[in-house]
Order: C-alpha cells, then structure tokens, then sequence
C-alpha cells in the first residue's frame, strides 16, 4: 500500500501525512501502488488508476472530481463541502487529517513570539515576505521550512497570522489562536471553507492588496502577453513596481501590521477532541481491514 500526497516540494500541509500516518499506521506502506491511501491534502484527483484507493481525510479543490465507484473505499473526508462534491453521506466529512498532531501530545514550550505569519507556499514567489515581517514585527515562518521546525514556531507563538491553510489548521489543533489573511486571488476559499465549516467555524480573512516584486512582475507578463521583448517586459516590471513602492507599498505594509488586533479564531476545544476521536477510530478500522494486504 503507498501513502499518496503532495511531494512537488516541502510544503508544510503535505509533508506532515509521513509522520501523521507513519505513527498511527507504522509498517503499513510501501512501494506497492496496487493500493493507495490518499491522505492530507486537496488531491482527490490523484492516482485514478490505482486498482483500490483508500480516503482518509482528503479534500477537494482542484481538478476533475473523481467517480466513487468500488475502486474507492472513503474512510472519511476533510469537511462537508468535498462530501457534498462527491456525493457521500456529510457524515463521513470529519475533518482534516492533520487533527491528529493532537494526539501526539506535543509538550508546549515557552511563547516565544507575540504573533507569527505564515504565508502560502506560492506567495513566496511574489515578494519577501520575511522582509516585511521583520519590518512589522512579526515573526515569519517559512511554509517551505522543516516540519518539526515549523511546528516548533507554530507552538511557540502566541497567535500564528495564516494566509497558509495548515497554518491554521495545526495552530488550532495545537490549541495556538489564528488570524486568517488573505493576499492573492490564488488562495483557494472553497478548501478552506471546507475546513473550517468541519469545526463549526467561520472563514472571514481579513483581504489586503497583494505585493509583487520584479521577478514575479515579469513572469505575469509573460504568462499573460506571451513572447514579447525583454526590454518590455524589464520596463513594465520596473514600472509596476516603481508606482507600488511609492504608492501602495506603505499602506499594505500598514494595514499587514493592524492585523495584530484583527478577530482571532479557536475551534471549541471538546468538538475538536471529538473529531480527533472520530479519526483515531477510522484509522484502527483502515488497520484492522487491511493488516492482511499489508502481510
């Protein structure tokens, strides 16, 4: 049986379902793709032709949506919205996978920092985000950091600012209060609807202009116009960018800062243990149906 995830690059969400399932499911994978155990993460759509595929947890977002049919066994699903897409009972949308670290029993240390942020994995191609912490006073953690790191710094914050979903996800399970943010058009609100609808909660990110810097400036030209020159497309970079720093840059920077007394979130803690219970029971079923494939 083979764990499936994310694997394109270290992101935070994804690369917790080795550890997360590597603990309560140990010794159970392998290199054998007969059988798939789709895990954390919006990826409903991957490995359609594997001859059984086992949903544990897993969302939708993206992509054309599967046909459940006998190939797949849906163990659970992140929330009512990905049940509602698929067409399955809403009492199979428990919640996200990585409620797990709950169970861990994770000993917290001493805040360290008053309030962290952690962008999405794809905003970092667009300007220097740490930058612009350190410049407010916030403490940055990188999406695309160790996990046990990122988990350290989550732990050690006193409030995490998440445009990053398992950003959010992990702080609350983790018992760490969270502001949602919003940059760029390309934070997907259904996933995180999803999710937060599963603990009763609402997504109300607080939306600011987006920055960009003059490598990101010029890739979205090029994407958008195709081949022109690159005299052109340096020009208009430097243009944009130009007006956004005398212009925008200041206020966003400003209105980035004034998040700090913006609604903090925290899930109630007796439904997130209930959910975590509910997916500790799932995981001894996925155990006990399928020790014998994995003998």
């Amino acid at each position: 049986m083979k764990l499936i995830y994310f694997r394109e690059n270290k992101n935070f969400g994804d690369a917790l379902n080795p550890i997360i399932f590597g603990k309560f499911l140990p010794d159970f994978f392998d290199e054998d793709d007969s059988t798939v155990f789709l895990g954390i993460g919006s990826i409903l759509q991957f490995r359609r032709d594997a001859k059984h595929k086992i949903i544990f947890s897993s969302g939708f977002a993206y992509g054309e949506l599967p046909t459940i049919d006998s190939s797949y066994d849906v163990q659970c699903v992140r929330g009512p919205l990905t049940a509602k897409k698929l067409g399955i009972s809403e009492k199979l949308a428990i919640t996200d996978g990585a409620a797990l670290l709950r169970a861990f029993n994770m000993k917290h240390p001493i805040k360290k920092y008053k309030f962290s942020f952690m962008p999405h994995h794809g905003s970092l191609h667009f300007y220097d985000w740490k930058r612009v912490c350190e410049e407010v006073g916030y403490h940055f953690i990188d999406p695309l950091g160790e996990t046990d790191d990122v988990l350290s710094q989550i732990l050690q914050s006193e409030v995490v600012i998440a445009e990053a979903m398992h950003g959010a996800i992990v702080a609350d399970t983790l018992r760490v209060p969270w502001i949602p943010v919003k940059f760029y058009k390309s934070i997907n609100e259904f996933k995180w609807l999803d999710w937060t609808q599963s603990l009763n909660l609402q997504y109300e990110p607080t939306v600011l202009r987006p920055l960009y810097d003059k490598a990101s400036v010029s890739k979205k030209i090029t994407t958008r116009f195709g081949n022109i020159p690159d005299f052109i497309i340096k020009q208009s970079a430097q243009l944009y960018t130009s007006y956004q720093d005398a212009f925008l840059q200041k206020s966003i920077i400003r209105d980035f800062a004034k998040l700090r007394h913006s609604r903090i979130f925290l899930s109630r803690e007796t439904l997130l243990d209930e959910k975590v219970e509910r997916l500790l029971y799932k995981l001894e079923h996925v155990q006990l149906k399928y020790e014998r494939i994995i003998k």
